[in-house]
């Protein structure tokens, strides 16, 4: 009998819902099971981090690590790539390595879903007939969730502009604003949205790879010379191609608390700080010619010192 361990690398959000997932789990799925969790023991809010810590199923264990998010990722893809490892796990232990995070393909199947879904519950509503286009703007740090949308508009949802969001580390705007994707000298920002504090952001090779027609030569080389080089510029040719598939804008400290403070007077709605990034950005890009999805990424109350300093 296979057993598995779940590695999981999380900047916030994702520790918590996999570890509730898998402790569900009963019998002999239980036992086979085990789930490892590493964060940034500075990255994620103090409610994050004590719905990791105040897990008790067996089958599970949670690690703070005294680094950022981008360490914690690069240090599961590093374990998945150790042979010695990974064959010692399956010759000893009769375990398989697997991963929640959106290094495995099926971390962003239920995201195209829910693309989806929202694209049905806008005709359902009628906001927009079947076949009328929407845009979606979405919070982006390590561009799994943007990676979906664009999947879903692959599959035929009318979605016309995929916008991603970031924060003042705005490393993805940067990118599909000029093609490059430049580290040099460039450090990680606190900020009032840790969950996308992120500046490797890993669906960048997947998005890569699909403007690209399925280069995965290109995508090796560009990664590659970015882990030595600390730097790369995506070839001309694609500039273009990629900034029809995704827009970008990115929302300073500032704004972010006051979209959250001018939403919760106006309306009543209190956001969270990654939503409230993609607020600004979708305001900014807004045109008026169709719908706007907003994609809400987390409960304010994960973030409330942030919140409470915006009211």
């Amino acid at each position: 009998m296979c057993n598995f361990l779940t590695l999981v690398a999380t900047s916030g959000d994702t520790g918590s819902a996999v570890l509730n997932g898998f402790c569900q789990l009963t019998g002999a799925d239980r036992h086979r099971t085990g789930v490892l969790v590493f964060f940034p023991e500075d990255g994620v809010s103090e409610i994050q981090k004590l719905q990791m810590m105040s897990h008790k199923a067996g089958n599970a264990k949670v690690v703070g690590v005294l680094s950022d998010f981008d360490f914690c990722q690069k240090a599961i893809k590093r374990m998945f790539g150790e042979s010695g490892l990974t064959g010692s796990l399956a010759v000893e232990y009769g375990t398989v390595l697997s991963t929640a995070n959106s290094i495995n393909w099926a971390r962003l199947l239920p995201q195209v879903v829910y693309h989806s879904s929202a694209y049905l519950d806008l005709c359902r509503d009628g906001v927009i007939g079947f076949g009328e286009p929407v845009d979606v703007c979405i919070p982006a740090g390590n561009f799994g969730n943007s990676m979906s949308a664009v999947y879903a508009k692959q599959m035929g949802v009318p979605i016309r502009r995929v916008i991603s969001a970031s924060n003042h580390n705005r490393i993805i705007s940067d990118f599909l604003t000029t093609g490059e994707y430049d580290l040099r000298g460039r450090p990680l920002l606190a900020s009032h949205s840790p969950a996308i504090d992120i500046l490797k952001s890993s669906n960048l090779e997947r998005f890569i790879h699909h403007v690209s027609d399925g280069s995965s030569r290109l995508v090796k080389e560009l990664f590659t010379f970015l882990d030595t080089q600390k730097h790369f510029q995506l070839p001309k040719h694609l500039l273009g191609r990629m900034q029809q598939e995704v827009q970008a804008g990115w929302c300073s400290e500032e704004d972010c608390l006051a979209a959250i403070r001018d939403v919760c007077t106006r309306t009543g709605y209190l956001m969270d700080t990654h939503t409230a990034v993609a607020k600004v950005v979708a305001d900014r890009l807004l045109d008026g010619s169709c719908p706007m999805v907003l994609c809400s990424t987390a409960h304010y109350g994960k973030f409330a010192p942030a919140v409470f300093k915006a009211l």
